[in-house]
């Protein structure tokens, strides 16, 4: 029987309680016992462990042995370019990116993104988009978190991409769909997927992202929201790699 997966934030070995949340996620959700065995797993420090209930009750009490290499971790090769967009589209898009496996996301800046953020509140945005990152690679049960980058000028976020790679930017407009582009990616390729603000890219934005040598594709016949757009390009792109 494949053994539960528990996360245990700053995971280390020895007798640990556990936190009430995650107290009641074993012994309530899955009936885990004394003497039951489960996995345990930090997704920022990218480790896991063997760990054993030794007691439950008011406080839920185990043992963990040594730790090792997380077993759990995203090897998707795919990087999310995604403009910045305002409210809690940033947080929403990170969530679900986590959960599919992206391995790194970048906000990027665009013309038609009406968020600006100074340092300040960037420094504020970035430890919150941290901390979802984390919430939701927990719940999903992955072993890592994505590394998160920007918000970086259109440009530079770009340049990430280097010369290698397939570099994909979604445009409802494009002559090319996504499944068609992805035919010719090669066993092991990483994905560079880049996805526009609500009301698109401007057409100089387009010119830059083509020169660099992305291809527009489009996904399906109708126009998305831009964190749909996200979610449902990024699960075609996983679900797609992981049959090659």
């Amino acid at each position: 029987m494949r053994l539960l997966r528990v996360p245990i934030p700053q995971l280390a070995p020895g007798h640990v309680v556990l936190e009430e949340a995650v107290s009641r996620y074993v012994t309530r959700v899955h009936r885990l016992a004394a003497g039951d065995r489960f996995i345990a797993f930090d997704p920022e420090a990218r480790v896991e462990a063997d760990g054993e209930i030794v007691r439950t009750g008011r406080e839920v009490r185990c043992v963990i042995s040594a730790l090792r290499p997380s077993a759990a971790v995203a090897r998707t090769g795919v990087t999310l370019l995604q403009a910045l967009g305002k409210g809690e589209k940033p947080e929403q898009v990170i969530r679900d990116a986590t959960a599919l496996g992206v391995e790194r996301i970048v906000l990027v800046e665009s013309s038609r993104a009406v968020v600006r953020l100074d340092d300040d509140r960037g420094a504020a945005r970035r430890r919150r988009w941290q901390a979802v990152a984390v919430e939701a690679a927990r719940q999903c049960q992955r072993g890592d978190v994505p590394e998160i980058d920007g918000p970086l000028p259109f440009d530079a976020a770009l340049s990430l991409a280097g010369h290698e790679g397939l570099r994909l930017q979604l445009s409802p407009a494009a002559a090319v769909g996504m499944t068609e582009a992805l035919a010719k990616r090669r066993a092991g390729e990483p994905v560079f997927a880049l996805i526009g603000p609500e009301g698109g890219f401007d057409p100089e934005e387009t010119a830059r992202a083509a020169a660099a040598g992305f291809i527009a594709v489009r996904l399906g016949d109708f126009v998305l929201r831009t964190e749909t757009a996200a979610v449902a390009a990024l699960s075609v792109i996983v679900a797609l790699g992981s049959k090659s």
